[in-house]
């Protein structure tokens, strides 16, 4: 066996085995909690009545969802990367310039408590950080949140479970205190606070999942999407307090492997990505610099996995540009054909396509999250009706409907709630109409200047889309 792997195989075993003795403290598992698997295909036919934007004019600044950068702080330095001496505005700097020809409107945002692993958080800690989400507000990037502590393995600092309560309680008020710029700035936050760089394992001390858990499950705000990383995490929690969380899924190369959250082999399976498409859930590859010890990696897997999680976004901080040019830049010219979209039962907008195909890159990029088309408008009888299609792998999680008809607010007959959109889903409104112009709004519940814009070749003002004049 050459080097690498044994060091591959080592570093496995390790974080499997740190995975099971986190979950053994907690006492008790829970289970996955049921829910209904969502469509694989669309039921109804779409027409031509309110056309569609094909791919050189859709839109790509829609908020929270689709590719993200990714950024650290290390509260109470002037630093990224704990131990990087990089500081902290300069490396968001940096990401910015690097991805913003990419359209990202979200920023995976490390924020590291390390200086203060065993002793109360300061308040200058808390006004570097207030200073800091403002930095995102100025750019109009939203963030994707996680807390963490340790960064290396051997290290011997690092919180107790009793430390992470207490700075739970203590940022807690600080959301409570700044709710405003919380909203404006923050999509959804990652459980973190767990182990190397917040993600489960290798922590100094072992710690109670359970705990952890509920004391971040309180200190963030109920309209707040969260995420765990792992199923057994997930099972760690009563069903109460699981409902609330989706999975980041940090090991994203399309196969099973040890290192995945779960394999597709698993009798847990389908319960897991069940869940997750009534949830926030993100994903991310390994770093470009890791391929050449991983074999195998290809689009059609990927994508397979963004699409059975109903992921709302996708770092494009890993295996892109980074050192080099890797997967997701190469994807900028390897292609899905419509044949393998259909073959492999991927949700895809049919006016996306350029001669019957789609870049993988472009298809991550516009079909993570959220992406909603009207169709099928019909007037008559006193009635006007149009269907929402959602060809995105998620639905707009954290988002309202509103209908207004010649600028007075309309309620439909069917009501709504965002479930009626998940991955392969479409939904039949219908309204009493006499005349004037109707206005569809997609609005997000906390942050009102965050509005959809439907992918059709119609007017968008002041964030409503104006399907009939």
């Amino acid at each position: 066996m050459k080097r690498v792997e044994k060091i591959v195989v080592a570093a496995t075993f390790a974080v499997v085995l740190a995975l099971c003795l986190l979950c053994s403290c907690t006492g008790k598992m829970y289970g996955i909690k049921e829910y209904d698997a969502t469509p694989t295909q669309f039921a109804y036919e779409i027409d031509d009545s309110i056309a569609f934007t094909d791919i050189f004019d859709s839109p790509v600044d829609n908020k929270s969802r689709g590719f993200r950068g990714e950024t650290y702080i290390t509260l109470g330095r002037n630093e990224a990367y704990p131990g990087s001496g990089e500081p902290y505005l300069k490396k968001l700097e940096k990401e910015y310039d690097r991805l913003q020809g990419d359209g990202i409107k979200l920023m995976q945002v490390y924020v590291y408590l390390i200086e203060y692993y065993n002793t109360d958080i300061p308040q200058s800690a808390f006004d570097q950080l207030t200073d800091y989400l403002e930095e995102f507000t100025k750019r109009d990037i939203k963030i994707l949140l996680r807390f963490a502590y340790e960064t290396y393995d051997g290290q011997k600092k690092g919180p107790r479970t009793k430390d992470i309560q207490r700075h739970c309680l203590q940022l807690k008020g600080y959301i409570e205190k700044n709710a405003e710029l919380f909203d404006r700035s923050v999509y959804a936050a990652q459980m973190g606070l767990i182990g190397l760089l917040g993600e489960g394992h290798g922590s100094a001390h072992r710690l109670d999942v359970y705990k952890v858990a509920q004391a971040f499950a309180d200190m963030i705000p109920e309209d707040v999407p969260l995420m765990a990383r792992t199923p057994q995490m997930l099972e760690a929690m009563p069903h109460d307090l699981q409902s609330r969380f989706g999975m980041h899924e940090d090991y994203v190369i399309g196969f099973d492997d040890p290192w995945v959250a779960i394999a597709t082999t698993d009798e847990k399976y389908q319960s897991v990505i069940n869940k997750c498409k009534y949830a926030v859930t993100d994903g991310e590859m390994p770093w470009g610099r890791a391929n050449a010890s991983i074999d195998g990696i290809n689009l059609t897997g990927v994508v397979k996995t963004c699409v059975d999680f109903g992921m709302t976004s996708f770092s494009l901080a890993h295996n892109y540009s980074e050192e080099g040019e890797h997967y997701l830049k190469k994807w900028q010219t390897e292609f899905l054909t419509e044949e393998a979209l259909i073959k492999n039962k991927f949700p895809y907008n049919p006016a996306l396509l350029v001669d019957g195909k789609i870049s993988g890159f472009d298809y991550l990029k516009y079909h993570l999250g959220y992406q909603l088309v009207a169709s099928n408008l019909s007037v008559g009888d006193g009635k006007a009706s149009f269907m929402i299609t959602n060809y995105g792998f998620a639905g707009p999680y954290g988002y309202e409907m509103n209908i207004y008809v010649d600028g007075k607010p309309i309620a439909s007959e069917e009501g709504y709630k965002y479930t009626d959109l998940l991955q392969f889903c479409q939904k039949v409104y219908t309204i009493p109409y006499t005349g004037g112009e109707i206005a569809v709004e997609f609005v997000n519940t906390r942050d009102n200047n965050d509005k959809i814009r439907l992918f059709n070749k119609i007017d968008f003002t002041d964030g409503r889309n104006i399907i009939l004049k």
